[in-house]
């Protein structure tokens, strides 16, 4: 358990660090001072920091010039995030226990593959996937399935392309809170056939979904989804 005083200005850091989308002229000297007040920090010979809050490790890089930049923000935001502090966490003016949030799984999920953010323990990179194939990566089989007018699964699917969804469903079952990204609509969509598919086989798993949203999936770097899915979590 971490003890946390945050005055007006550390608060104002905060909530510009987890501005979506990304906050400019944030600056590093405020940054520092911020991760001081939650946890500590000590300088590397390159000019970086190594970040501590509770159980937490982070290695913060030095920006170019006075204020952070993009990149480095959405990664800090995934750090706070893990090590439970977040602006929801914030004092008013008087110092509060903060518990480590519950960790969130960011899905980004299509057709041939689900990459899980989140799911790798407390001590695991935020930003290091679980990654799920189906057996079926190329298509093939649902094709021929479906030329042989094989609808016995809504939409189509075939039942190979159902036991890749229960393995996604697997590693979703104790994931307190849950964000899906995905591309496309309708039946092209991989997004909405796995919440169709977790409302017929996994009702309780649906329930810990609290956002869904469209993404062009191939534009979006292994941080950029993490902080995207962080963002609708602190936007819901």
């Amino acid at each position: 358990m971490t003890t946390t005083h945050l005055n007006g200005h550390h608060r104002t850091t905060l909530a510009s660090i987890f501005r979506h989308p990304v906050a400019r002229n944030v600056e590093w000297h405020d940054v520092l001072s911020l991760l001081d007040n939650v946890g500590s920090t000590s300088k590397r010979h390159n000019g970086g920091y190594d970040v501590t809050i509770g159980s937490q490790h982070y290695a913060l890089s030095a920006p170019h010039g006075k204020d952070a930049e993009g990149d480095d923000l959405r990664d800090l935001m995934a750090f706070l995030t893990r090590a439970g502090v977040s602006p929801d966490t914030g004092s008013t003016g008087t110092t509060q226990q903060v518990e480590p949030a519950p960790q969130p799984c960011i899905v980004l999920v299509d057709h041939h593959q689900a990459r899980l953010f989140g799911l790798g323990g407390v001590d695991a990179n935020p930003t290091t996937p679980i990654v799920l194939v189906p057996e079926d990566v190329d298509g093939s089989r649902r094709r021929i399935e479906h030329r042989q007018g094989n609808d016995d699964h809504d939409g189509g699917h075939s039942g190979e392309e159902d036991a890749y969804y229960e393995r996604i469903a697997t590693h979703l079952a104790d994931a307190p809170r849950i964000v899906l990204l995905s591309d496309g609509k309708g039946r092209s969509s991989a997004g909405e056939y796995l919440v169709d598919y977790l409302k017929r086989r996994h009702p309780a798993v649906v329930g810990h979904i609290v956002a869904v949203h469209r993404v062009a999936i191939s534009h979006l770097t292994d941080s950029e989804i993490v902080a995207a899915g962080l963002a609708l979590i602190e936007a819901g």
